[in-house]
């Protein structure tokens, strides 16, 4: 995201309202002076035009959105990058925790099921993070906009289900288990281009092992042939 600064941000959403966009809201929290927010009803709009509305004080949840509405008249944040079916989502969450991100999880995950890593009193959201990364590629834009739009919480929870999927999951069924075309859950056949991919891993890694076979050939037998030269010459030597 592109750094600007406070003033430069006010002028990007002067009340004629051209709406504050993602690359203006880019601010650096440390080149501000954080104020509170002032409490009121705001719009999203994502690159494909979708629009949504909610409080900012749902809304801040988000640092980089915080940051856009430190100006009281910035009412519409425009999320370029971010597609509507994606901000839907963030803005999903955004309101089941009423602008309160949840902490970020300590590793390693010690548990499989999102339940158990979210922890008492964030039954909904674990449930909800279930449901989302049902559809693996929608899910991987959620993961990508929580680091675009800074919501932590979010970000640790989607690291997580990502953790939970793969903690006992078996080495050959790595690539099926984030496959991005899963769209309800269900693992698919492996992909033909991944059948490939592995075949030519597999060939690669016989050759190189042949490799290494004959050049360690070569090194004994070159070895065995200057100990018989010698002991040749130490024979002749003693004649």
């Amino acid at each position: 995201l592109t750094h600007i600064t406070m003033s430069e941000a006010k002028d990007a959403a002067k009340p004629t309202a051209e709406p504050m966009t993602e690359e203006a809201a880019g601010l650096d929290v440390d080149e501000v002076t954080e104020k509170p927010v002032k409490e009121r009803e705001i719009t999203l709009k994502s690159g494909d035009g979708k629009t949504f509305k909610l409080s900012s004080k749902e809304a801040i949840i988000s640092k980089m959105i915080k940051a856009a509405l430190q100006d009281p008249d910035a009412n519409e944040v425009e999320l370029k990058k971010i597609k509507g079916i994606t901000l839907q989502k963030v803005v999903q969450y955004m309101k089941m925790r009423k602008g309160i991100d949840m902490e970020e999880l300590k590793w390693p995950i010690k548990h499989k099921t999102m339940v158990e890593i979210l922890g008492k009193g964030n039954e909904d959201i674990a449930k909800w993070v279930d449901e989302v990364a049902k559809h693996r590629a929608n899910f991987y834009d959620l993961l990508l906009a929580t680091v675009r739009l800074d919501i932590k919480g979010l970000q640790c929870a989607g690291v997580a289900k990502i953790a939970s999927l793969l903690k006992y999951c078996k080495a050959e069924d790595l690539d099926r288990v984030l496959d991005p075309a899963i769209q309800d859950g269900k693992l698919l056949p492996l992909r033909q281009s991944v059948i490939e991919e592995r075949k030519k891993e597999e060939e690669e890694r016989i050759r190189k092992r042949e490799e290494r076979k004959k050049a360690r050939e070569k090194k004994e037998a070159e070895a065995k042939a200057a100990e018989a030269t010698k002991a040749k010459d130490k024979t002749e030597g003693s004649k």
